[in-house]
């Protein structure tokens, strides 16, 4: 086996930098950068505004949405079917359980005494 001798590699006195050394930022790139910035800002902010005046309006919403029969039939299925299926400790499906049918009695005599009231 032979081994042939390779020349050395040259030295260099001076260093190399590593990366190139970071150049100042224009002023006027960051003042456009800032108007870039503050028109993003305006049309979110104009986005916010259009999404909160539609969410507010009240065009198209019934009023039975809201009413007691809805909120019972949401209670008896949140007790009937959603409940059961908790992942929770039973102590805090019992507790749920004796809430909701509470608020449910409540409601229904609520609606009972209206009816009487109102007869």
């Amino acid at each position: 086996m032979k081994i042939d001798p390779r020349p050395l590699l040259p030295t260099t006195t001076g260093k190399t930098p590593a990366t190139d050394p970071v150049q100042p930022a224009n002023l006027r790139q960051g003042a456009r950068f800032e108007t870039v910035l503050s028109k993003r800002e305006v049309l979110a902010r104009r986005s916010l505004r259009g999404d909160v005046e539609q969410s507010s309006s009240v065009d198209g919403i019934a009023a039975q949405l809201f009413g007691s029969t809805r909120s019972l039939e949401i209670l008896e299925y949140v007790l009937h079917n959603v409940l059961p299926g908790l992942d929770a400790e039973t102590e805090v499906k019992t507790l749920a359980h004796e809430l909701i049918s509470e608020e449910i009695d409540m409601r229904r005599s609520l609606e009972q005494q209206r009816a009487e009231v109102q007869a």
